[in-house]
């Protein structure tokens, strides 16, 4: 999904930098004539420094697309034999490239488009429908999923309002990529979005200058924005709406 959207950006002649913790990008971004960078998007100094050297070559920042992901392997309900009275630890790493790795992404993203001439930038968080619905046989890749659309929605307002930064998230539904090895079998071939549309939707986003706090859900051919929940009650609303105040404690 990066590279396809990295192509279509570049085909509008925008100078892009690849990050990826595979080699994957490498040959993508030299035909590009673009940068790339290997990089683990936990590692928060590999990648500050992967931005840091993006804005040493370009001297600006606006667009970021924050997309690394995995799906967990191992199922959370398996029997496990325990050691000492204690089942093993289960492997987070999900939950680190998920969601770590997007707030990680975004942090620095808001550091150096403040940098810009004019201070401002596109931020898009690839989130998922697992980020709006519940997928029970992926119980962490859902935690993290909505965790991003929850960090999108408290970031979008604050930042807009204070660096002209504009934060969305693209919440696709099955897209044929590399997120899973095997089992895109399973979903008849009616129920599978394009890559092509999803990369519309991002570009449709980076196009609007207005366009910020959104969770559009992909589907398809189709794609809706899905706001928060409705206020449960108007003092839920105004305490809520408090914490919309920068450092309000």
């Amino acid at each position: 999904m990066g590279l396809a959207v990295a192509k279509s950006l570049a085909f509008k002649g925008w100078k892009v930098s690849i990050i990826d913790f595979s080699d994957a990008g490498e040959q993508v971004a030299a035909e590009l004539g673009g940068i790339f960078f290997k990089v683990d998007v936990t590692a928060y100094e590999a990648l500050g420094n992967a931005f840091a050297k993006t804005w040493e070559k370009y001297g600006r920042l606006d667009f970021v697309f924050a997309n690394a992901g995995v799906v967990e392997r191992d199922s959370f309900y398996a029997a496990q034999k325990s050691i000492n009275g204690v089942p093993p630890r289960p492997d987070l790493t999900t939950l680190k490239i998920d969601l770590e790795g997007v707030v990680l992404t975004t942090y620095l993203a808001q550091h150096f488009f403040r940098q810009n001439k004019v201070s401002g930038g596109s931020l898009v968080m690839t989130a998922s429908s697992g980020g709006i619905y519940p997928s029970p046989n992926v119980p962490l890749y859902t935690a993290a999923k909505h965790g991003v659309v929850g960090f999108m929605r408290a970031t979008a307002e604050l930042m807009f309002r204070k660096d002209n930064i504009r934060v969305n998230a693209t919440c696709p539904g099955a897209v044929p990529t590399g997120l899973v090895s095997s089992g895109w079998d399973a979903f008849s071939q009616d129920l599978m979005t394009p890559l092509e549309k999803v990369v519309d939707v991002i570009n449709m986003v980076i196009d609007d200058e207005n366009m910020y706090g959104q969770a559009i859900e992909i589907i398809v051919d189709k794609h809706y924005f899905r706001g928060p929940p409705d206020w449960s009650d108007e003092k839920m609303k105004a305490v809520m709406r408090t914490t919309f105040t920068e450092n309000p404690f």
